[in-house]
């Protein structure tokens, strides 16, 4: 972990690590999609963008494709859901096809969930370092403490 602030003496690379770590958590999070969605891949993308940007972990123009494909396949995921509410899971004597895109679609999410640290466990992990480092005040405090 690297600590933002030093009033000690440092190495050179050192403070190129610190530097660089400041620039990452102050740069601005004007991300673009990196590959063309549809409309509603859009809004995942924007929702998404939403959440990372109240993240504390930053985010960079690198994480604009992993973002793209997390809404790409979010889209994915409603268009199977749609279909197999609409058509069931057989149509006919055949299994509905779009139950082979929803549990494709259903990984690639969770895949990318984890890779961008946005599951639920990741989150709590975050939390709890930022809280023991001082970083944070503790959420839990109020609900512990019986004044």
């Amino acid at each position: 972990m690297v600590k933002l602030e030093n009033n000690s003496h440092e190495s050179r690379t050192m403070k190129q690590t610190r530097e660089q770590a400041k620039s990452l958590l102050n740069q601005d999070l004007d991300l673009q999609p990196s590959i063309n969605l549809s409309k509603q891949g859009q809004a995942f993308f924007d929702l998404l963008l939403t959440l990372v940007s109240d993240s504390d972990v930053p985010f960079c123009k690198v994480d604009s494709l992993q973002l793209s494909l997390l809404a790409e396949s979010l889209d994915q995921l409603q268009q199977s859901l749609d279909s197999i509410h609409s058509n069931g899971i057989m149509i006919g004597d055949k299994r509905n096809m779009a139950t082979t895109v929803y549990n494709s679609a259903l990984k690639n999410v969770n895949d990318l969930l984890r890779d961008l640290n946005l599951t639920m466990n990741a989150r709590v992990k975050q939390l709890l370092n930022n809280v023991q480092s001082g970083d944070v005040d503790d959420p839990f405090k109020a609900l512990i403490n019986d004044d």
